[in-house]
């Protein structure tokens, strides 16, 4: 190793002397709460505070699973064709009952509830009106046409197509006859409003930082509004549990919210992955690594070691910015190394918990808390909570979710409510229900069934 300084070296140092270390080191607490995106934002940051710490260069991987890219293409993101991903979700088996024209049944269903509404509260010119606009909302409720264009197919006043569609949005789940996500959400928004029961942050994040919520830039959204980030946090937990992106679910939440941040994909933290040699078992991977990849500059490591030696070169202000810096960026990589060994040690006890539900999916998902899994690997609640919170998890077929999923068992209870709606030959009432699950080993109560119908999108049993 060179122990002599060049020019060179002595001039870029001095020009990085002002560059001292934040008195406040970024904990390990901090770095493992971060959700993805906000983990990018602190290591840009970082990057731009110490000299002594670079990105390595990422570029051939992919940027939502890591895998390294082929001619600039993902095996496993772009490698499956239409007819290749339809065979991957069939083999995953994650709904082998469902019938596609139950789909089809469900639209016109609710069709004919509507209708049956609306000419209880329209005037009989109208109804054509009316049946137009319920025959223009699409799989989720959405209405998909603007009213200028109802008006003139139908040759009448933008006005009075307007007023209908009011009568039609009354009349329907909230939402219903939207005609974006953003006029759903802000429909459901209004009667929380209305009960004064909404966080009044919800509003400003659903009217300007609805792409940035989907995308979970929720540490920017916080800078933009000049407010907390636990506010943020509250925020975007109210929306999740109290409104839907869409008025009708026919989708999961994650593809709701997906499809609201208006992005192709969401790049998960960690992914699943049948193994090669026997597609029964499960391997995890922290994807996030290969995203960014962080080491100590060589130069500064070098340098670093010539602290101590008799001739240096160097003087005393310089060896402190040296020692500070470079301290603080082995302190910073090795948290973020710890953050994934922690992430990884986690997702590899849940899928060992979850094996059946990622071969047959959510009926089969199993109670899981946060506490047994601290439990079983000696870690803290609370590490365990960081770990999960705000991380997204590629399963086998391609699906991302959120982790936190894992953990909520109240999901499979919904799942066995949407099947047995699905097959009812006369609609069920809530009450009837809860008799149903309660026979299939589930112990809800009536307004629970009520909450996760609505949840789900689905109507009650007098419009159905």
């Amino acid at each position: 190793m060179d122990m002599n300084l060049d020019s060179n070296q002595y001039q870029n140092l001095d020009q990085r002397l002002d560059q001292r270390p934040s008195p406040t080191l970024v904990t390990f607490t901090q770095i493992l709460a971060l959700s993805s995106y906000d983990l990018l934002q602190a290591i840009q940051q970082e990057i731009s505070d110490n000299p002594a710490l670079e990105l390595v260069d990422s570029e051939n991987n992919c940027m939502r699973c890591g895998e390294r890219l082929v001619i600039s293409s993902c095996p496993r993101c772009d490698g499956l064709g239409d007819d290749d991903w339809q065979e991957t979700i069939r083999s995953q088996d994650y709904d082998e009952d469902f019938d596609p024209f139950t789909l089809i049944a469900s639209q016109m269903s609710l069709s004919e509830a509507l209708m049956r509404e609306l000419v209880m509260v329209l005037p009989k010119e109208d109804f054509f009106i009316a049946d137009y606009l319920c025959g223009s909302l699409d799989e989720s409720g959405l209405l998909d046409t603007t009213t200028r264009e109802v008006a003139n197919t139908l040759g009448v006043d933008e006005k009075r197509v307007e007023a209908v569609l009011e009568e039609l949005q009354n009349v329907g789940p909230l939402g219903v006859g939207a005609r974006s996500v953003q006029e759903c959400l802000d429909i459901q928004l209004r009667r929380w409003e209305e009960l004064g029961e909404a966080p009044a942050l919800v509003r400003p994040i659903i009217e300007m930082y609805l792409v940035e919520l989907g995308e979970g830039k929720y540490g920017y959204i916080a800078t933009q509004l000049g407010v907390d980030y636990e506010e943020v946090i509250k925020a975007r937990d109210f929306i999740r549990n109290h409104l839907r992106p869409f008025p009708i679910a026919e989708v999961s939440e994650n593809e709701h919210w997906r499809s609201v941040s208006d992005v192709p994909f969401i790049a998960p933290d960690i992914v699943i992955s049948a193994t090669e040699d026997n597609t029964d078992d499960f391997e995890v991977t922290v994807v996030e690594s290969r995203r960014a990849s962080l080491r100590v500059n060589t130069h500064y490591s070098e340098l670093a070691e010539q602290i101590g030696q008799s001739e240096n070169g160097l003087s005393g202000d310089e060896a402190d910015h040296i020692r500070s810096h470079v301290s603080r960026a082995r302190s910073f990589t090795s948290h973020i190394n710890e953050r994934r060994r922690t992430m990884k040690r986690v997702a590899t006890y849940v899928v060992e918990r979850q094996t059946d539900f990622l071969r047959h999916g959510w009926r089969e998902l199993r109670p899981l808390t946060r506490a047994e899994v601290a439990d079983a690997l000696d870690l803290h609640e609370s590490t365990v909570s960081r770990a999960t919170a705000d991380k997204y998890v590629m399963l086998p077929s391609g699906q991302v979710i959120p982790f936190a999923k894992f953990f909520q068992a109240a999901l499979s209870v919904q799942d066995v409510l949407r099947e047995i709606i699905e097959k009812e030959n006369e609609p069920l009432t809530d009450a009837q229900l809860v008799e149903q699950l309660r026979e299939a080993g589930y112990q809800v109560a009536r307004r629970t069934v009520a909450k996760y119908r609505n949840q789900m999108g689905i109507l009650p049993s007098s419009l159905r």
